[in-house]
């Protein structure tokens, strides 16, 4: 059972529609639905009665629904006591994830901590994010990478004074331009490497390491400069890209770029924080936005 669900069915019996419970809480209506679906089938029984006007606690849901919701004030007050309130935290970010990402996490923390003081830093360079999470700088990184250890991707690490979590997967997206040979057909990864010319931003960036990664160490690509300019080169024909699919999400829906009948292994969306300090309370703060987002 997650305490989420828990809040949520809690939210529900109390504001009386599944609409109004998902405005407040900030969620979908669907998203209301399947928590409380989910919590019942954890408990094993029906919390609410379903017909055509909505959802209604049953008498035994209603109890202890009741019960749950002193339980977790009980829980949230005792938490409250164990720290000082926080005040700020900052967060650096590789750019590509900071337009992608970011605007929803901010607006989790805004509504779940409205006085808290959120410094976002974004770069291009993985290596000045690392260096100033271990200078103290940075309350947290967000990255991108893969594979069980932090460098998997092919990036040297700085220290071993870091540990991470993984949040979600990240497609990627082989993507060219209308008109592509290679369009239109089942691509393997020896056609991409033999017939299509690969173009990325530069040797240190993720795309290009997952691009290698994928491909063998021993492929070529074409820097071509930013991400923009990637797209924009993808766009004339110029070759092919493996970019994550946020990147390339409006090229797709418009025509301006299209995907290869291929799958590229994913992404890891990654945060990063000094295994010395532990999990802090500005860590434990991203780790719930990110969830939540």
């Amino acid at each position: 059972m997650r305490v989420e669900h828990l809040r949520t069915a809690i939210a529900l019996m109390r504001y009386g529609t599944v609409n109004r419970t998902a405005a407040e809480l900030g969620l979908a209506p669907s998203s209301v639905s399947d928590r409380v679906r989910r919590l019942e089938s954890a408990l094993g029984a029906a919390l609410f009665r379903r017909d055509r006007d909505g959802m209604h606690p049953t008498p035994a849901g209603r109890a202890y629904l009741l019960a749950a919701a002193e339980g977790l004030d009980v829980l949230d007050a005792a938490a409250a006591r164990l720290r000082e309130p926080l005040t700020a935290v900052t967060v650096g970010a590789q750019v590509a994830i900071c337009d992608a990402v970011l605007p929803d996490v901010l607006a989790v923390l805004e509504r779940r901590w409205p006085g808290l003081t959120v410094t976002v830093k974004p770069d291009s360079d993985r290596s000045r994010l690392l260096d100033g999470l271990l200078r103290g700088e940075l309350d947290a990184v967000l990255l991108l990478d893969t594979g069980p250890a932090l460098g998997d991707l092919g990036y040297p690490v700085p220290d071993s004074d870091l540990t991470h979590a993984d949040l979600r997967a990240v497609p990627m997206v082989a993507v060219a331009g209308p008109g592509h040979p290679l369009l239109g057909h089942p691509v393997r990864p020896a056609d991409l490497r033999r017939d299509a010319t690969l173009l990325g931003q530069e040797s240190r960036c993720a795309f290009w390491l997952a691009t290698r990664r994928w491909l063998g160490p021993g492929t070529q690509l074409t820097a071509v400069g930013g991400l923009a300019q990637v797209r924009d080169w993808v766009a004339a024909g110029r070759g092919v890209a493996v970019l994550p699919g946020f990147a390339v999400r409006d090229d797709l829906a418009s025509g301006r770029l299209a995907a290869l009948d291929m799958a590229p292994p994913p992404l890891q969306l990654r945060l990063v924080w000094r295994s010395s300090r532990g999990a802090t309370e500005p860590v434990r703060t991203l780790l719930y936005a990110l969830s939540q987002a």
